[in-house]
């Protein structure tokens, strides 16, 4: 189960840019992030319209939105900002995964625990698989051709995108939040929440290899996975309190560090090319950009209300950054800045790992 913020109200998708980028080839560094523009989505009348965990594809230009209110999948262009097309009859969508095609995706469905194949060209439903008796976070490991989704809330079932049977799944220790996938090697990263640990989970065997705690881990939400540097951010969300990001060099198995966020952080999101860190945090109504290699935090920047999830894409000239607003909106709300919290004052605690 994924944060109970992202089942509130909506209206609009906010989308964030880098200004005054020319080409992929500049330097992101020197750019402020500015705000663009609102999208308005499709009318719900659930009268409680509800959004969960966004999926950017870059490669095709697509924002997937599970508008799970109304049961349906709604698909962003994202060079013309606009709705392109909508895929009912997902009960209780909450995420998406994409997978080697890049007009095939698969959807995790909240309300039965099912995961459909959908053709978001022809946008319809091409196959169904049941598999338990709710799905949350659902994410693909492109080195194994895996899906991969959170079931029951302490559950992780495993899918083959190419047969679209289920291969197996793994039971874990405790409440799954999200989490990363290695693109190099296919090695998966779990935030236990109510543990306050990270799973290193071998995906083929579906077994754990190593659990990891201490480095200020606590009830781990987002987790991020930089493979240039084998490094592990975990976003921590200790309720009404503002947070910190933990730091762990994944090879030498030791902690970097924590860096400063705010209140209620939820998703993150990886910028490959300047290698920076977005966490949403929804409580705060900003989100927090981090300097990944020298783990330095480079700034907080305004949001609409309650804005917690948030994909990355870099394309020619600008940066994206989407993310839902989950309360209703009058208007197009430019975002402010804001003021960081104050530095920790205490080192963070060491790591510690453990193997089965």
């Amino acid at each position: 189960m994924i944060s109970a913020i992202r089942r509130t109200a909506l209206s609009l998708l906010l989308v964030v840019l880098l200004g005054g980028l020319s080409a992929c080839t500049a330097d992101p560094l020197k750019v402020p992030l500015t705000f663009k523009k609102n999208i308005q989505l499709p009318p719900d009348p659930s009268g409680v319209p509800a959004i969960d965990l966004l999926t950017l594809d870059s490669t095709a230009g697509r924002l997937y939105v599970p508008h799970g209110s109304v049961n349906t999948l709604d698909i962003i262009d994202v060079k013309s900002a606009k709705i392109i097309g909508s895929v009912p009859n997902l009960p209780g969508i909450k995420g998406t995964a994409l997978s080697s095609d890049p007009n095939v995706i698969f959807t995790a469905n909240g309300s039965d625990g099912s995961v459909s194949v959908v053709d978001v060209k022809a946008l319809k439903i091409l196959a169904t698989i049941k598999m338990g008796k709710s799905a949350d976070a659902i994410d693909y490991d492109p080195v194994h051709g895996l899906i991969m989704v959170s079931l029951n809330s302490d559950v992780l079932g495993f899918i083959d995108e190419k047969t679209r049977k289920e291969t197996g799944r793994l039971q874990l220790p405790g409440k799954a939040e999200l989490r990363a996938i290695d693109p190099k090697q296919g090695r998966v990263f779990q935030s236990i929440n109510d543990k306050d640990e990270v799973l290193l989970i071998d995906p083929v065997t579906r077994s754990v290899l190593k659990t990891y705690k201490g480095c200020d881990i606590k009830a781990p939400t987002g987790i991020v996975f930089d493979p240039d540097q084998q490094r592990l951010f975990v976003v921590n969300a200790i309720t009404h309190t503002a947070n910190e990001v933990s730091i762990v060099d994944v090879l030498l198995d030791k902690c970097l560090g924590t860096v400063d966020i705010d209140h209620g952080p939820d998703q993150a999101a990886f910028h490959a090319r300047p290698h920076h860190l977005y966490a949403s945090n929804h409580w705060s109504n900003n989100f927090t950009v981090i300097d990944m290699v020298s783990t330095q935090p480079r700034g907080f920047v305004g949001t609409g209300n309650l804005a917690a999830t948030v994909p990355a894409d870099l394309c020619p000239g600008t940066l994206r950054l989407p993310l839902h607003p989950t309360l209703h909106l009058p208007q197009a709300r430019r975002p402010q800045s804001h003021r960081p919290p104050a530095p920790s004052q205490h080192p963070p605690a060491p790591l510690h790992t453990s193997r089965p």
